[in-house]
């Protein structure tokens, strides 16, 4: 295998990574209703900021490293539109998961963790996180779809 096929190869398993757990994430937030056991809830918001530290974070990572080397490695020059817009689609997730998303999914992990706390404020504060985490991958799925595609390429 070359080194440019298994760079992609890194890139690609990073990117579905990261969409694959946002979508599970998103399934399992949209079936969570005021029916939903408080131990679930809590458990789903400890899970979550799990999720987030061993599965996003490191995809992030990984995509970034892998996709800023194969501009490099393949000369393809950082003025092309699908990777503009795959570029800004994946900045504009990072920094809607750096602003808002991890914090607050580290403060609802935190709330759950605390004997005594109010259930129903986890699940409200989840439900408003997991609409902000729609809109991140929605915008993660517009850049890839312009990368597979090369638009305007």
């Amino acid at each position: 295998m070359r080194v440019n096929q298994l760079l992609l190869t890194l890139h690609i398993l990073a990117a579905a990574t990261w969409i694959g757990a946002a979508l599970a994430e998103q399934v399992i937030a949209k079936r969570m209703d005021s029916s939903t056991p408080d131990a679930v809830t809590d458990r789903f918001a400890i899970d979550a900021e799990a999720i987030g530290k061993t599965l996003f974070a490191p995809s992030a990572v990984v995509l970034f490293v892998t996709g800023v080397i194969l501009v490099e490695r393949q000369h393809l020059g950082w003025t092309q539109e699908w990777l503009l817009i795959g570029i800004g689609a994946v900045a504009a997730a990072l920094a809607i998961g750096g602003a808002f998303l991890i914090p607050e999914g580290r403060r609802l992990a935190e709330l759950a963790r605390t004997p005594g706390h109010d259930s129903a404020e986890i699940r409200d504060r989840t439900r408003r996180r997991f609409l902000v985490a729609r809109v991140d991958l929605t915008l993660l799925i517009v850049g890839l779809a312009a990368m597979v595609f090369r638009v305007g390429g």
